[in-house]
């Protein structure tokens, strides 16, 4: 058996492994569904507020879609929070 090269950095540890990773550019795609969540609202509003009967169904469909994105946002909020109180 040979072994193994002596040169070779050691493999992170488990804890360190997600600390590098981390950082604002992550924290910033946290908070960017409930971003995505306020916009798509304002416009689903916009198109039930409308005079026209035709767009009320699009802006239906708007809500419902900015309902799962805050809910996406909820869900990225918690796990991140989570990881930070591993720390």
């Amino acid at each position: 058996m040979s072994t193994p090269p002596q040169d070779l950095p050691a493999p992170p540890s488990p804890g360190t492994y997600g600390r590098q990773r981390r950082g604002e550019f992550f924290v910033g795609w946290v908070y960017g569904p409930w971003v995505a969540s306020s916009l798509i609202s304002v416009l689903a509003l916009r198109l039930l507020l409308d005079g026209d009967g035709a767009t009320r169904g699009a802006g239906w469909g708007l809500l419902g879609s900015a309902a799962i994105c805050f809910s996406i946002g909820c869900v990225c909020k918690t796990s991140w929070a989570l990881t930070q109180r591993r720390r």
